[in-house]
């Protein structure tokens, strides 16, 4: 019985302990009418009125016009300062009220300090993104992940949201190309069965790759979309020495970020060194270099192409003469979209020699039994690029 006597009475000094933190975390009511009443003489009035001490620094000042009617001590506070950028931070059992200026001698009293750790960006994109109102209570430095909030703590809330909004994973985008090279020959014969179905406005491709089967009047009907339809046309000009397929890779790049893609050959050249005897190493990269930067802008993607190619102009007999062609463009694109980039032409040289064994080699009379012959090609370096948000 005692025991229970002794729970019953701890539950009761509970209660009555939590109804007076309770109590004690209401703010006094503020009833108030103000016309053209300068901001000190209002603070003033509320001291009075609710009992609480409110201290203003020495920029505090200017007329304002509101009526309050049983409006929470805070609320009142809010109203009463915002015109004039000017703010306040409980201390104790009072309030200080002040301008939040850093320049000002009374700003660490009206500031809390926060340390925000960023998870996806750097210190620099969040604070070239923050309103320059608001920039001024953030630091941090430029490649480091995490800030320092330094506010008034009606505006910490406001920062901190805009921060996690900014802190966001870049998004990712998938990027295939194929790299081809194409007769010219081949695509004056050819270009007009071969493409004209395939390029519009715009220089792009239909986004639907995929093939399609359609049930229609009885019959069964095979469909094959655009970028299908040039993707088989260029295997059967590769078959017969028309085109080559360089490469078609696929990338992952996030969003901003660029992509490099290098195919071809590395050839090392001895070259005459500073002396007659000795000699140096030329390392040389031939082929096709693509660099692709593609920035998502909602479904849309814009996509930065820069298509490079060099190449030895006598492929039989390598030397240092190398022809190199560059082009960069920019299109926006749907996602999923293809664009094809061309009008880089290729001139290659070669020679070649058809002679009888023996008698081709001999002095003099060799050249009856011989044939040197200089071939010349050209060609046209075709680029498809389709990237997708993943």
């Amino acid at each position: 019985m005692k025991r229970q006597f002794q729970v019953i009475i701890s539950v009761v000094i509970f209660l009555i302990l939590t109804g007076i933190l309770e109590a004690s975390d209401e703010q006094p009511l503020v009833n108030l009418l103000l016309f053209e009443t300068d901001i000190r003489e209002a603070l003033s009035e509320i001291t009075m009125q609710t009992g609480v001490n409110i201290i203003a620094d020495g920029t505090v000042g200017g007329p304002i016009t509101a009526d309050l009617q049983d409006v929470p001590l805070e609320k009142a506070l809010r109203m009463i300062l915002i015109s004039g950028g000017y703010t306040y931070r409980k201390i104790d059992d009072f309030y200080f009220v002040g301008l939040p200026d850093p320049r000002s001698t009374t700003f660490g009293e009206l500031v809390v300090s926060e340390v925000v750790h960023l998870t996806h960006v750097t210190a620099n994109k969040v604070l070239n993104a923050l309103p320059s109102f608001l920039s001024a209570y953030v630091k941090g430095e430029y490649d480091s992940k995490f800030l320092i909030i330094t506010a008034p703590e009606p505006e910490i809330g406001r920062i901190r949201e805009l921060i996690e909004q900014i802190d966001q994973p870049a998004k990712q985008v998938e990027v295939q190309v194929i790299v081809t090279e194409v007769s010219t020959s081949f695509l004056k014969d050819m270009g007009a069965n071969l493409f004209s179905y395939a390029f519009g406005a715009g220089q792009t491709l239909n986004e639907n790759w995929q093939s399609d089967l359609e049930y229609k009047n009885s019959s069964l009907l095979f469909g094959i979309d655009l970028y299908g339809q040039l993707l088989s046309q260029l295997k059967l000009a590769e078959q017969e020495g028309n085109a080559k397929i360089h490469a078609n890779p696929k990338v992952v790049v996030a969003d901003g970020k660029t992509a490099e893609l290098f195919i071809g050959d590395r050839q090392i050249l001895l070259l005459p060194g500073s002396t007659e005897t000795s000699t140096r190493t030329e390392r040389i990269d031939v082929g096709v270099r693509l660099k692709v930067v593609p920035q998502t802008y909602g479904d849309k993607i814009m996509l930065t192409i820069s298509p490079e190619i060099s190449h030895f102009m006598n492929e039989a007999k390598p030397d240092l003469i190398i022809k190199n062609s560059t082009v960069s463009t920019t299109v926006l694109l749907e996602n999923g979209q293809t664009a094809m980039l061309a009008g880089m032409t290729l001139q290659t040289s070669a020679d070649y020699s058809d002679k009888v064994p023996v008698l081709g080699d001999i002095p003099i009379i060799r050249w009856f039994f011989r044939n040197d012959v200089t071939r010349e090609a050209e060609s046209e370096l075709l680029v498809f690029v389709t990237p997708a948000i993943r």
